[in-house]
């Protein structure tokens, strides 16, 4: 019953081929527990003629009413079809079956119930010869319609009034041959003058239209692909407009139609095709190089049926309701069954398994699908050798550090329940911070050592990676990376490097703070830096300024004296991260400046620049508390490193 666990191609849409026990029970059916009220099977003639059992009807003799391209309610207030039913070779087993699904144990028998159909089959046939419209078929437009639907309720709009609006409405549908111009007879009908039971009458023909196999293939046979016939179908249910540019203009006058007025039951039509187009076997996707054991293929799948769900909702409302949620998600479980998931398994690595299982649990969207994939990924997480599977194909360090922290990311991301997330998550933190124990991975940049610059940035650049698992072991890698970036040897034997690159200076340093921001050890971000140069010498200010830019400092505050300075420096204090400060300057010397500084803000960064690196001259500056001095002339690395340290101290 339903999508079989190969899914194969079936029908060209898969509207047409479907189980009448399956649809009996799956759609209209019970499980034998509810009560006679809740099953409301019919008990009377009338009862026959309701809403419900027309459609019922459009279910169990679709074969028959498509065969005929009539409706259930021309079956029901026309003679010779009733007539030619009662002779249909699969007349007996549709109501045998009819009665096994209507049966209660205990309460009422299949065959007392079969007895019950057979006695208002012939109530039905005695009330159509009776009341069935005589002679020629009228001739309706929407002003008569409305006349003729007002003279049959000026008694009341009871059964015999319904009655008659069916009879005369079947006699003049009878004359045409195909579902496609019935609907546009109907629609023609529809108008502002329409009594409320006139309205009702074409809404549940439409509705019996909708619900028909050869009436969906008439009305939406153009569309390629059951996908795209559903998601045409779902904007019509909706009563918006129809997108697809060669929708036939019944088809957008049908989408008017169901938009303008309630339409409850042409909309009922539309989600019964659904859910039989759902119960089948058609594939959503493509034919093209389908292979049932591909993940891509089942994936592919998965994210259609997604894809479908969204185009099927509208204003916090699903087409067909729960029902349809749980049809596709019996769709996305059927897809994901653990004779199928053990097939796509078959001889991957233990990793490869666990990030299938991931990807399909990350898309499937029901309980049912969800049930199956979290069954399957908890057994792979919980296995007792799960550290050794894991290891069998990640034969580096570096490979099986990293697939542990991927598993945990996947993990955290998933959908498993919070509690699930902190169990596995600890697991596989504690699982590689034994291994990078075990094996001293850390012990190559422990905090006593003097690592270089690679060996650094390796470590550096695996944080950046998310290489290590959150915990303990990001902790601590973060840790020592942080630590070591920060010492004047490694700012030094970096900008080394940099010494001959003048082209791609400021690329590289851009590169080199993005690693340690994504490595969660960041630097200073340089753009982020307001520098005050003071310095008197034009070509000086330029060589600076210059070596400033290559670190990616554009905010730069320029003064031309120690007076200029002060004035600068008194305006923006609160917002200045560094001074650059020559010794001697013109109105004001550097030293000066240090000491006004110093007297507002106490922890300024300042690195006097002077060419009298005498020690009398260092032991004055220091004196008044500068952090920093450098002597001229220096090259851009020797400044690129005081800058460094000075602003990540």
């Amino acid at each position: 019953m339903g999508v079989p666990p190969e899914l194969p191609s079936g029908g060209p849409r898969g509207l047409d081929s479907y189980d009448v026990d399956a649809l009996l029970i799956e759609l209209g059916g019970d499980d034998g527990s509810a009560t006679e009220s809740e099953r409301n099977v019919c008990q009377t003639v009338e009862e026959l003629y309701s809403s419900r059992s027309r459609f019922q009807m459009a279910e169990a003799l679709d074969e028959f009413l498509d065969g005929r391209r009539i409706t259930p309610t021309e079956l029901l207030h026309t003679v010779e079809p009733q007539r030619q039913l009662d002779s249909w070779y699969r007349h007996d087993g549709v109501l045998e079956r009819t009665a096994h699904a209507q049966s209660v144990p205990g309460r009422r028998t299949a065959a007392q119930r079969l007895e019950e159909l057979k006695r208002l089959e012939q109530e039905a046939m005695v009330l159509t010869v009776q009341r069935a419209h005589k002679g020629a078929p009228p001739a309706f437009d929407a002003r008569t319609f409305a006349a003729a639907v007002s003279s049959a309720t000026k008694g009341g709009a009871g059964f015999g009034a319904r009655y008659a609006i069916d009879a005369v409405l079947a006699a003049w549908l009878g004359e045409s041959g195909s579902f496609e111009v019935k609907l546009m007879r109907l629609l023609s009908l529809d108008g502002d003058s329409l009594p409320p039971l006139g309205a009702e009458v074409i809404d549940q023909v439409i509705g019996e239209i909708l619900a028909s196999p050869a009436g969906v293939e008439e009305l939406f046979g153009w569309l390629d692909g059951l996908r795209a016939t559903l998601e045409v179908m779902a904007q019509v249910w909706r009563g918006g407009a129809v997108s697809h540019p060669h929708t036939p203009p019944v088809v957008r006058r049908l989408a008017t139609y169901v938009g303008a007025r309630e339409a409850r039951l042409a909309r009922r039509g539309l989600e019964m095709t659904l859910h039989r187009a759902l119960l089948g076997d058609a594939r959503l996707t493509p034919d093209n190089a389908y292979d049932a054991r591909s993940i891509t293929t089942i994936m592919d799948e998965l994210l259609a049926l997604g894809a479908l769900a969204g185009k099927l909702r509208a204003h916090g409302v699903i087409m067909g309701g729960e029902r349809t949620v749980q049809l596709l998600d019996r769709r996305a479980a059927l897809l994901l069954g653990d004779d199928r998931l053990d097939a796509i398994m078959k001889g991957k690595s233990h990793h490869a398994r666990l990030i299938d299982l991931f990807t399909f649990e990350g898309a499937a969207f029901g309980e049912a699908s969800r049930k199956v994939i979290v069954g399957a990924l908890l057994r792979q997480l919980d296995a007792r050798d799960f550290t050794q599977r894991l290891f069998e194909h990640a034969r580096t360090p570096r490979a099986r550090i990293k697939a542990l922290a991927d598993i945990q990311r996947r993990v955290r991301q998933s959908g498993l329940t919070e509690a699930q997330k902190d169990k596995y998550a600890r697991m596989l933190d504690d699982i590689q911070h034994t291994y990078l124990r075990t094996n001293r991975i850390f012990a190559r940049i422990g905090k006593d050592k003097t690592p270089g610059v690679d060996e650094v940035m390796e470590f550096a650049n695996l944080c950046a990676e998310g290489a290590f698992t959150d915990g303990k072991c990001m902790a601590a890698a973060r840790e020592l990376v942080g630590h070591h970036v920060r010492t004047t040897a490694f700012l030094r034997g970096y900008l080394a490097r940099c010494k001959d690159d003048t082209q791609g200076r400021a690329e590289r340093y851009a590169q080199f703070f993005g690693t340690l921001a994504a490595s969660g050890t960041p630097l200073r971000d340089m753009g982020t830096l307001r520098i005050l140069l003071a310095d008197d010498e034009p070509a000086a200010r330029s060589y600076v300024g210059m070596i400033l830019r290559d670190l990616g400092i554009s905010d730069i505050v320029v003064a031309e004296d120690g007076q200029q300075a002060l004035s600068a420096f008194e305006e923006q204090a609160g917002r200045l991260d560094l001074i650059i400060c020559d010794w001697k300057m013109p109105r004001l010397s550097g030293l000066e400046f240090l000491k006004q500084v110093r007297a507002v803000r106490p922890e300024m960064p300042f690195l006097m620049v002077t060419a009298l690196a005498t020690m009398i001259a260092v032991e004055e500056a220091l004196a008044h508390d500068v952090t920093a001095y450098i002597a001229k002339p220096f090259s851009p690395e020797q400044l690129e490193e005081k800058i460094l340290v000075l602003v990540n101290r």
